[in-house]
């Protein structure tokens, strides 16, 4: 407008191709404007901790503060809930918290187009709190801290969803089944085709799937326990799922792309859904932002998350407020 001004106080023509170009790039500047302040920070942000005796409370409140911080310039409001749960039996009243903050938050920013929600806990917790999350009306994306000096605090892991996103990725698999005198034996390297065909319905037992995503497939300390509550659980077959690798490397762990984990999920959901839950008892090791995926995607498919009770043996117990 100021160029159109100048030209007819001066006399002269207006140049109109710089007018338009400068009418162009306004137009496109207030859109670009409007776009971000409508999509930026339409989520808000929830961080939900569920405690234990066992657990680490100041570590637990360092990463929601850390969250809070990433926050700020990602979600239009966010809160932190935080409740000790030392048995399934508190587990109601963690889903009572959930479903409230999930709530006032809805109410405070009706516009949220997604929630944000960052889990501190164990994963057959985890597992339990992605089960309440089969909701309708509005995504759910979990987070996961990635802190390691640098960059961003907080990666977008799962972008919660009907079925899981992404193309699964390969994962060592290996199979011990149960022999005639009720050990059992392995491990069998199979692929998830072979699981599906060979393994009848449990009707004499459960099968187990294993879990480890921070070592390799037959990583001892893992396997040990696992196996004796398989044996315990007259366990028909243990399979057991791992980041690909060879034996004996260090500790592995996702890499901090969103690609990553929900490869992962959608490659452990693939596992999971050929083999027959009636019910499946599932055994976690990694982050537990994975236990809370899975716990949305099987939440209807019998498996159960066992508990892990540090020990010399650790031992394995089921996860569930179920008889």
């Amino acid at each position: 407008m100021g160029l159109a001004i100048d030209a007819f106080v001066k006399g002269g023509s207006p140049r109109w191709a710089y007018l338009a170009g400068f009418l162009a790039g306004g137009a496109v500047l207030s859109g670009c404007g409007g776009w971000l302040l409508a999509t930026v920070r339409v989520g808000v942000g929830l961080a939900l901790s569920a405690t234990d005796g066992a657990g680490d409370a100041d570590r637990y409140l360092d990463e929601a503060e850390s969250f809070g911080r990433f926050g700020a310039g990602v979600f239009a409001v966010q809160s932190t809930v935080q409740l000790p749960v030392e048995s399934a039996e508190d587990l109601p009243n963690l889903r009572k918290l959930l479903r409230s903050g999930m709530r006032t938050l809805s109410q405070v920013e009706p516009q949220a187009a997604s929630v944000g929600l960052l889990f501190q806990g164990r994963q057959h917790v985890g597992f339990h709190v992605g089960r309440w999350l089969n909701v309708a009306g509005r995504g759910v994306d979990l987070y996961t801290d990635i802190r390691d000096g640098g960059g961003a605090s907080h990666l977008r892991a799962v972008r919660l969803g009907p079925s899981p996103h992404g193309r699964p990725r390969d994962l060592d698999l290996a199979l011990y089944r149960r022999e005639e005198d009720g050990d059992l034996t392995g491990p069998e390297t199979m692929s998830v085709e072979v699981f599906g065909t060979e393994l009848d319905s449990p009707a004499e037992g459960p099968v187990c799937l294993a879990v480890n995503l921070n070592a390799p497939v037959d990583d001892a300390s893992f396997i040990g326990p696992v196996l004796a509550s398989a044996r315990t659980e007259n366990a028909t077959a243990v399979v057991v799922a791992a980041l690909p690798g060879r034996s004996g490397a260090p500790t592995r762990a996702l890499g901090p792309s969103t690609k990553e984990y929900e490869s992962t999920v959608a490659a452990i959901i693939a596992v999971a859904r050929k083999l027959p839950a009636a019910p499946g008892l599932l055994y976690l090791k990694g982050p537990a932002v994975i236990s809370v995926a899975l716990g949305r995607y099987l939440h209807d498919t019998g498996w159960l998350p066992m508990r892990y009770t540090p020990g010399t043996p650790g031992t394995y117990t089921r996860y569930t407020t179920e008889p």
